[in-house]
């Protein structure tokens, strides 16, 4: 049996289920259907190849520091398989440092919030209200549709929403003054 080497992550649940979900959907790609059973927790999820994970990965990946590897953290939600590169052999360089891990979980929140920037802020101007359109995001993107999911959803976008009026009315004072 190929068991595969894996990096694993804590994550908001709705971000592991959107990363797994992305990396699955891109996987499926070429072929005419993509499963959309939810994510199963530690269930390994292969990067995409050429994504930015993908290159911290290949970049900060180091042989363990013990004999002994670290075991799964307790609030682990998340299993990056690690894929073979050809300078960096899985199961010799299979270690990620603390901010290693981190870069990449920032990194994979950075493309949900694009992702979601993308995908509902063009409905704005269309409905007052985002509930449905969040729930259709989180359907679409395998995430599971509950309150606790959708809070944390919606929490983001009005938080990138809040940046980008802000920053919309000070343009729009700075150009006035003029």
């Amino acid at each position: 049996m190929n068991e595969k080497v894996c990096v694993y992550l804590e994550l908001p649940d709705y971000l592991a289920q959107w990363y797994a979900y992305q990396c699955r959907e891109h996987h499926f790609v070429d072929d005419d259907i993509c499963p959309i059973d939810p994510y199963r927790t530690l269930t390994p999820v292969d990067p995409i190849k050429g994504s930015q994970e993908c290159l911290i990965l290949k970049r900060f990946l180091k042989k363990q520091p013990t004999a002994i590897p670290e075991p799964i953290p307790e609030k682990a939600n998340l299993a990056i398989a690690i894929p073979y590169f050809q300078e960096r052999d899985p199961r010799v360089y299979n270690y990620l440092g603390p901010h290693a891990k981190a870069k990449l979980g920032k990194t994979i929140a950075e493309s949900f919030r694009i992702c979601l920037w993308d995908e509902i802020h063009q409905f704005a101007a269309w409905t007052r209200r985002q509930d449905e359109t969040i729930f259709c995001f989180m359907e679409n993107h395998g995430i599971a549709c509950n309150e606790t999911n959708w809070n944390a959803i919606a929490k983001v976008y009005q938080r990138m929403r809040n940046v980008y009026n802000v920053q919309k009315s000070r343009k729009k004072r700075s150009s006035s003054r003029r």
